[in-house]
C-alpha cells in the first residue's frame, strides 16, 4: 500500500497571493481558513513568532478542520523576541494539531544555553522533530532535500513547481529513497517553498500526487 503524502507550503502569509490566491476583501485574519480549505498541512515560518503579542494558536486550530497539521519552524533567532516559556505556552495550545517542529538550518550557531532551552521545549511538548541532530538528547530525524537526500518522511522543496515533470522526479525519489529505507511506513510531508511560488502549481502538484496514488 502506497504511503500517503500530505502537502503544504512554508507559511501562508505571502504577498504574491494576495491577487492570485487571497480575495481581494478577504481579511488577513481569515487567510489560514481560506489556505485550510485547499491545503492539508503548513510549516509556520520562525519568523512568525515576531508577532507574539498578536498570535492566538487557539484561535488558529479554531480557523482550520481537525484533519489540518501545523509544522513548526524553530531557530535560535526566535528567542531574540519570544522567551522559550512563552513559545512553549503557543505551542502547548497548537498540540492537538501539531505533527512536529523542524529545524531547517541544521548548520545555525546555538549557544549551549540555548540548546537546553530548546530540548526543554521539545521534552515539555512530547512531539516530534525534524532537523535537529545538533541538540543533545534529541530524537533526530532526518530532512529529505534533493540536494541532500536523507530517507525521512518529511520532505523540504524549493521549487516554484512551474515544471510538473520534474516536481514528479522529484516526488519519486523521495518516495522511493525513504520507503525502502523504511523512513516512510504510511503518512509522509512535503513542504514546498519558493519566492515565486503560486497556490495553483501547488494544486497541480497536489492532483499529481493524487494521480500517483498517494
Amino acid at each position: 500500500m502506497k504511503p500517503r503524502i500530505n502537502l503544504g507550503a512554508y507559511g501562508w502569509r505571502h504577498a504574491h497571493w494576495l491577487e492570485t490566491f487571497y480575495p481581494a476583501d478577504l481579511p488577513e485574519d481569515w487567510q489560514l481558513t481560506y489556505y485550510s480549505n485547499e491545503f492539508n498541512t503548513v510549516l509556520v515560518p520562525a519568523d512568525y513568532w515576531q508577532a507574539a503579542a498578536d498570535l492566538d494558536c487557539a484561535d488558529w486550530l479554531d480557523n482550520v478542520h481537525h484533519g489540518f497539521q501545523f509544522f513548526v519552524e524553530c531557530h535560535a533567532s526566535m528567542l531574540d523576541y519570544i522567551s522559550p516559556a512563552e513559545l512553549t505556552g503557543y505551542l502547548k495550545k497548537l498540540r492537538p494539531q501539531l505533527s512536529a517542529l523542524v529545524f531547517l538550518d541544521e548548520k545555525q550557531q546555538m549557544s549551549a544555553a540555548v540548546k537546553d532551552q530548546f530540548t526543554a521545549l521539545i521534552e515539555t511538548i512530547e512531539v516530534d522533530v525534524f532537523g535537529s541532530s545538533f541538540l543533545s538528547g534529541a530524537n533526530a530525524r532526518n530532512i529529505w532535500r534533493e540536494g541532500n537526500p536523507q530517507s525521512s518522511s518529511f520532505a523540504w522543496i524549493e521549487n516554484d513547481l512551474t515544471d510538473l515533470r520534474a516536481a514528479r522526479k522529484i516526488i519519486e525519489n523521495f518516495v522511493s529513497q525513504s520507503v525502502n529505507d523504511g523512513k516512510i511506513t504510511s503518512e509522509a510531508t512535503l513542504i514546498v517553498n519558493h519566492p515565486r511560488l503560486q497556490t495553483n502549481n501547488l494544486s497541480k502538484l497536489r492532483s499529481l500526487i493524487e494521480i500517483m496514488g498517494y
